[in-house]
């Protein structure tokens, strides 16, 4: 049976400005007794951290019971005021993991990695990051659910100090994950403001689907969805089956995106004129740069909800991309490397990746070398054009879109893994004294074919051995 995921589902707030302004003195007042609480656990944290019961030990240093009248921080008690018993311990549950994971992460810059990796000289530490810290809402305490769940009232802080609900807020948005008829959520939401907007971020717990095993992929006619990340065309996907037939493809593109990525730079060019040469070390329209990074995440995530839904229409049991890890992008020109910063290869495949497991569907990497360089019909190397780089000439004369052999070419490795072909070598072969590299055709397309009709072929002998009459001999590979 696959684990349970978590996934988060956003759905905005019809709010008035009176109840913005409860949303935001709310949110100010749980940051605030967070930050407070991190302060009290940096300083007890060797004592926290081996309690059985963090959340009552925490509590036992500043919150005042009939049975501990004295405590040992009663400034925070103070701070906390009247808030919710409720809110008052997610708030100690958030600072609790905030400081956990600043520790880890201290403990790791000290040793010498950041991120896994070796930290390079001059890196910054790790900071306790508490921008992203929003209340949690409990049901029945902190929230009310309206009929299939199209209202909701929060619990807020007003303006003399009191908590109350607020009038019935209108949720808007499509549900996709969330189930209205349940009239409630299993999970606590957490309430979300960022620049002008009030939103509930809803936690749902899913149950995937089974991975199709290579076993299944042998026995059964399975289908795969390959995607070939390109410059021109964002993402080229094609959905082929285990014996090798095209069933659908599509082009994807992020042009919106694009346009607005290049308006930006264009301001970051105009700005460098002005003011002279980059000193190392300096930030320079570092606000812009987080802009074109959030258009270049939203692009990928966009991409990966597309080719999603493409492959969940056709019935495709895996995806398969190719393994670009640690490849550093080659032009001969300027604008040409220019367009390299909207490959968004890394971001969409880890993107796809949350979303396969979401749908149980696998994720192949394959080996990327040569899968646009030749034919997927096995005629041999392709010759692109230098007026149009989209276009594929192969050796027998035919025309195709480069992006799209190269799309079928990466499905024809990802099932060559799930059938259990061996992959043809991708190096030349052994060269003599008198004899140059031979360069070998790698794994293509037609190769899937040709072991279709082996299989068809060995088939319709065990059925003419029965006594059966056969439908006739298929050449082998």
């Amino acid at each position: 049976m696959a684990p349970v995921i978590f996934r988060s589902e956003g759905h905005a707030l019809g709010v008035s400005p009176a109840v913005r302004e409860d949303v935001e003195r709310t949110v100010a007042a749980f940051r605030r007794v967070v930050r407070g609480l991190c302060g009290v656990m940096l300083v007890h944290w060797a004592d926290i951290s081996h309690g059985k019961v963090k959340c009552a030990s925490i509590e036992d240093l500043f919150h005042k019971t009939a049975q501990r009248p004295e405590v040992q921080y009663p400034v925070l008690g103070r701070m906390f005021g009247k808030m919710p018993s409720y809110l008052r311990r997610a708030a100690i549950e958030q600072a609790h993991g905030a400081v956990s994971s600043f520790l880890s992460n201290w403990n790791n810059f000290l040793d010498g990695q950041i991120g896994g990796r070796d930290r390079e000289e001059g890196a910054r530490p790790p900071r306790l990051g508490l921008n992203n810290v929003y209340p949690s809402l409990y049901g029945g305490n902190m929230i009310l659910y309206g009929k299939d769940m199209r209202t909701v009232q929060v619990k807020l802080l007003g303006a003399d100090g009191q908590w109350r609900f607020s009038e019935p807020l209108r949720v808007k948005g499509r549900f996709v994950r969330v189930l209205p008829k349940a009239a409630k959520l299993d999970q606590s939401p957490s309430l979300i403001v960022r620049g002008a907007k009030v939103a509930l971020s809803c936690p749902v717990a899913l149950r995937p689907r089974n991975y199709v095993t290579n076993k299944d992929f042998v026995h059964g006619k399975h289908r795969i969805c390959s995607v070939d990340v390109g410059i021109n065309t964002a993402a080229t996907a094609a959905i082929v089956d285990s014996t090798g037939t095209v069933i659908a493809r599509t082009f994807l593109t992020c042009g919106r995106h694009n346009d607005q990525r290049d308006a930006l730079a264009s301001v970051i060019a105009a700005k460098q004129r002005q003011s002279g040469p980059h000193v190392r070390g300096q930030k320079h329209c570092s606000a812009i740069h987080r802009r074109i990074e959030g258009l270049s995440l939203d692009a990928a995530r966009t991409l990966a909800s597309r080719l999603a839904a493409f492959a969940a229409q056709h019935g495709a049991k895996a995806f398969a991309v190719e393994d670009l890890k640690g490849w550093k992008p080659k032009g001969p020109s300027k604008q040409q490397r220019k367009r390299f910063h909207r490959f968004q290869h890394r971001a969409l495949i880890q993107a796809l990746a949350l979303k396969a497991q979401e749908m149980g569907l696998r994720v192949l990497e394959v080996y990327a070398r040569g899968t646009s360089r030749w034919a997927y019909d096995g005629s041999g190397k392709v010759i692109r054009s230098k007026r149009n780089a989209q276009l594929a000439t192969f050796a027998s004369g035919k025309q195709y879109n480069a992006d799209l052999n190269g799309a079928l070419n990466i499905a024809a490795r990802g099932l060559a893994m799930l059938l259990g072909l061996k992959p043809k070598e991708m190096q030349g072969a052994a060269t003599g004294k008198s004899s140059g590299a031979v360069e070998r055709m790698p794994l293509v397309l037609a190769d899937i074919w040709a072991h279709a009709r082996l299989l068809r072929g060995a088939s319709n002998r065990q059925v003419s051995s029965d006594g059966h009459q056969g439908l006739g001999r298929w050449p082998g590979l």
